[in-house]
């Protein structure tokens, strides 16, 4: 099995100094086309040194320029047009409060676009301040992931929402009624007056679309994706064996953001008891993703430094979250991080960071592979926080100390999709 990096790119508009003194950094034009810019500059070195991928977020509403990324396909398009080989994606879309056949045009459009060299994230939400908001026409808001009612309203639309998507993708005509959603509208009485039902629609459209009466009875989303059945899926971020377990049922990719190992692994096995309980072949770790942050310096001070600098600014924004869960060992209790550590220690500690010099880096990989060997490196790589020659310097370093060693393959050209 070839391994590939995925780089999660988060666009940013900045460190925290930068942040602070063009504030409000998200509506600076200058800040927006100077990222736009360096991401480009980044994307090409990253396509040479043969990475597989490089995917992004979405949020909205982001004035304090982390993670400016409202809608990331434009992102996959733009950055699409300036590489080669890589491939581009999302981890991922929020497909609770998207529109489904809307969503599924635009995966297919970008697909065509960069023919073949994209997949599809998908995620749940968990910033209320926009999903509230812009999620507000099927009544879903962001989930706190508790089982509760608001939980389970959300997962009741990814899922539906999901279900659509795949629809729009395969059927020449689509025709359904689900909970929240029907095509068309009105679903049973179809929809009356389309002027050219019977002219142009029933000549030259779907069989069965319009009836006699040009009455349309059923709708074709245009385009079908390049890729067939469709791009590669993806599950934003895994942390539970129930979402484990579905995405091994629907051959959906997740990724797993755990540090502890013991984490990792439990997840993983979870999710390939599912994967070959449903008749597929294949080892254990492959179609697995695991999330990490890699900083390739000095010394153990280069590392508390680095980690200090580029990583902290960013789980600063996520601990408010309850994000620092993820950092918690198995059976430990109390705060995490601990009173006497710092958030640095800790996600080093924890293993959401792979940190040191190539020999230390080299060893820490090769055990989480002893114990979870994942086809998906997703690389938690905070451009727009790094100084520009820092995060060259460190896909350099791993393009060509580290990726060797542990059988991580550059893209391969895409020979298939269209049909």
């Amino acid at each position: 099995m070839e391994r590939k990096v995925i780089l999660q790119v988060y666009p940013t508009l900045g460190g925290p100094e930068e942040m602070e003194r063009r504030r409000p950094i998200g509506r600076d034009n200058e800040a927006w086309q100077r990222m736009l810019d360096s991401l480009v500059r980044m994307v090409k070195v990253a396509d040479d040194l043969g990475y597989w991928g490089i995917t992004h977020v979405e949020h909205h509403f982001h004035s304090e320029g982390l993670e400016v990324s409202p809608d990331p396909g434009l992102f996959n398009i733009y950055l699409g047009l300036h590489t080669k080989r890589m491939r581009h994606g999302q981890l991922g879309f929020v497909v609770p409060s998207r529109d489904p056949i809307r969503l599924a045009e635009e995966a297919a459009i970008i697909d065509h676009m960069l023919k073949g060299r994209f997949f599809v994230g998908m995620a749940r939400g968990y910033q209320t301040r926009w999903q509230n908001i812009l999620g507000q026409h099927y009544q879903v808001t962001a989930t706190p992931m508790d089982q509760g009612e608001i939980d389970q309203h959300n997962r009741e639309l990814f899922y539906e929402h999901y279900k659509i998507m795949k629809m729009a993708w395969a059927d020449d005509l689509l025709r359904f009624k689900l909970p929240h959603y029907e095509v068309p509208y009105p679903h049973d009485e179809g929809i009356t007056g389309w002027p050219p039902g019977k002219t142009i629609t029933a000549e030259f459209g779907v069989p069965g679309e319009v009836d006699g009466d040009g009455t349309v009875r059923a709708v074709s989303v245009v385009p079908r994706p390049y890729q067939q059945p469709h791009p590669p899926l993806f599950q934003a971020f895994s942390v539970s064996e129930a979402t484990l377990r579905w995405c091994a049922q629907e051959g959906i990719v997740p990724t797993i953001l755990f540090g502890p190992m013991d984490t990792v692994e439990a997840l993983a096995r979870a999710y390939h008891e599912e994967a070959v309980s449903k008749g597929n072949d294949f080892a254990f770790g492959e179609r697995v993703g695991l999330v990490r942050s890699i900083h390739i310096v000095d010394s153990r001070d280069d590392l508390l430094e680095s980690v200090e600098k580029y990583d902290v600014p960013v789980w600063r924004w996520y601990e408010p979250f309850g994000f620092t869960e993820v950092l918690r060992q198995p059976g430990e209790e109390g705060p995490v991080p601990k009173p006497d550590e710092t958030l640095a220690e800790r996600l080093i500690s924890a293993g959401l960071v792979v940190g040191g010099t190539v020999d230390e880096v080299k060893r820490q990989m090769e055990g989480i592979i002893e114990r979870v060997p994942f086809e998906y490196l997703i690389w938690l790589y905070h451009w727009g926080i790094y100084e520009e020659g820092y995060g060259l310097r460190q896909l350099e370093l791993f393009a060509r100390e580290i990726a060797p060693n542990f059988g991580f393959a550059p893209p391969e050209e895409v020979t298939t999709g269209a049909s």
